[in-house]
């Protein structure tokens, strides 16, 4: 016997599964505040409730003493930096130091005193070195130093190169008829030339005048390791008579030097020359 189809009715059968409870330990959602109800702001807390922790605020700038201390040290090393490169370079200060070196003061004096060591026979010129020396405002040394060199102070030496008279001076340097072996008139170009070489070539540098004055303005621009030997040994000789000179000393080991190497029969041909024009 077949089974009976249930009809058809329409409706959706009813679950017949119990509904669950809800759970006591669940809370219900509160219900946010209201828009229109104004948030309170903590009220402020005084230093001594604040919790303590790590500060978020910059560390305090070192006291007012402590920076000056940093500053005078800072200062000192600079200052012990300086003095301590001086020291070891004096050259230095010359080239940073913004005002007149004395140097140049020194070479352009014509006041200055004339040194008494240099042979008889150019102290036989002295007053005139000294009037020429305000002429032509140098140093008397300046031009006793190269007088004693060139000629020991013979106003008619001449020399294989062709160079005349007490500053054996080169013909190209006068004027055509111009007595080269005339004294004033030798002394005059020759400190021209001097001047020329101290304050346009050698920037008031004694010794490079004096070798500007020897070899030429050329050599001023190249290392003295490429000077003719005849100029680096006229460099040495006059820049250490210079230096005795300044000292005020009555003797020059460098003239004795001098002598010893050759300079004698120079100053022997000299003081024979005055005597024959004295007499």
């Amino acid at each position: 016997m077949a089974k009976k189809e249930p009809e058809q009715t329409g409706k959706r059968p009813t679950s017949t599964r119990k509904p669950s409870r809800p759970r006591e330990d669940v809370k219900p959602p509160e219900r946010p505040a209201s828009s229109s109800r104004k948030k309170q702001e903590p009220a402020p807390t005084s230093a001594a409730s604040r919790p303590r922790g790590k500060r978020t605020q910059p560390p305090p700038e070192p006291p007012r003493h402590k920076r000056n201390l940093r500053l005078r040290a800072l200062i000192a090393v600079v200052l012990f930096t300086l003095v301590a490169v001086l020291i070891i370079e004096p050259s230095i200060l010359d080239a940073i130091w913004p005002f007149d070196a004395p140097a140049p003061q020194a070479i352009a004096d014509p006041d200055a005193p004339l040194a008494t060591f240099y042979a008889p026979a150019v102290l036989h010129w002295a007053p005139q070195i000294e009037a020429w020396a305000r002429a032509y405002e140098l140093n008397p040394n300046v031009i006793a130093i190269v007088m004693q060199i060139e000629s020991c102070g013979d106003p008619e030496a001449i020399s294989f190169a062709g160079a005349l008279g007490l500053m054996q001076v080169m013909p190209l340097h006068f004027d055509d008829g111009e007595n080269m072996l005339n004294p004033d008139t030798n002394v005059r170009r020759g400190m021209n030339f001097f001047n020329e070489c101290l304050r346009q070539y050698a920037d008031w540098d004694i010794g490079l005048a004096l070798a500007c004055y020897n070899g030429g303005p050329g050599v001023v621009y190249r290392d003295m390791s490429t000077w003719p030997a005849e100029t680096q040994r006229y460099y040495r000789w006059a820049t250490g008579l210079w230096e005795d000179a300044v000292r005020g000393d009555g003797e020059s080991p460098t003239l004795d030097n001098w002598l010893e190497s050759g300079g004698q029969s120079l100053c022997t041909r000299a003081a024979s020359r005055v005597a024959e024009e004295a007499s």
